[in-house]
């Protein structure tokens, strides 16, 4: 895999974390404007390597938003590293806003007699009472249905493989390979991000869980309801 794909992710992260370029601002910046602006790096990489002796650092005329924020790199390969980062965020913007279009508004509300969801679990109060004979004044319990994510399940997964690593090279090298790999905590952030993206793609969850659960005590209207 190209190593521009991990560059990327990195300089997408440092555009979250230290420019505040969130989910939340990428989805105000609608009609392409990261797109226009990916575009602007990769022609400027292009042509530092074609014509380096007419390099300058004036905006381009397609360049979308004030030009503080026009930050060209003397490095053309970098340039195509932010290129792919504001590509990978104007992608993200994307399917968001097709996932904002098909969602429901609400979570379907869930009700069971077992505190632990194991089983009883019904969506509607009413068929409850019928199935279970329940009364006025017995307890169940609601919730709120919630499809599982992918990164629910990937958490820590990054130490978890920088450790397996660490095992392996002493097991391959002996002494000479403790303490590999040494990264500090943005290149793990990097491993997260991209295992978190890997499962997100290609190991979406065919079930769901179970939130905002709470007790609650049946009443005489709701018994009647059923009848």
């Amino acid at each position: 895999m190209s190593k521009a794909i991990i560059k990327a992710m990195e300089e997408r992260l440092r555009q979250i974390d230290e420019e505040g370029f969130t989910a939340k601002h990428d989805d105000n910046n609608t009609d392409g404007k990261m797109a226009i602006a990916a575009a602007a790096y990769a022609n400027h990489s292009v042509f530092q390597q074609n014509h380096p002796e007419l390099v300058g650092h004036s905006q381009p005329a397609n360049w979308p938003w004030h030009i503080a924020w026009w930050k060209p790199s003397p490095d053309p390969k970098r340039n195509i590293i932010k290129a792919m980062a504001l590509l990978a965020a104007e992608y993200d913007r994307i399917e968001r806003a097709d996932a904002a279009a098909t969602e429901s508004p609400t979570a379907p509300e869930l009700f069971s007699t077992d505190d632990e969801w194991q089983s009883d679990i019904y969506g509607d109060l009413q068929e409850l009472i019928e199935d279970r004979e329940r009364e006025a004044g017995d307890v169940i319990y609601t919730g709120t249905k919630r499809p599982a994510q992918a990164t629910d399940h990937t958490i820590n997964l990054a130490e978890s493989v920088i450790e397996n690593m660490q095992v392996q090279a002493e097991d391959d090298a002996g002494e000479v390979g403790e303490g590999y790999p040494e990264v500090g905590k943005d290149e793990e952030q990097v491993l997260q991000a991209l295992i978190d993206a890997w499962a997100t793609t290609y190991c979406t969850p065919d079930f769901y869980t179970i939130g905002n659960v709470t007790e609650y005590i049946i009443t005489a209207e709701d018994v009647e309801a059923r009848q």
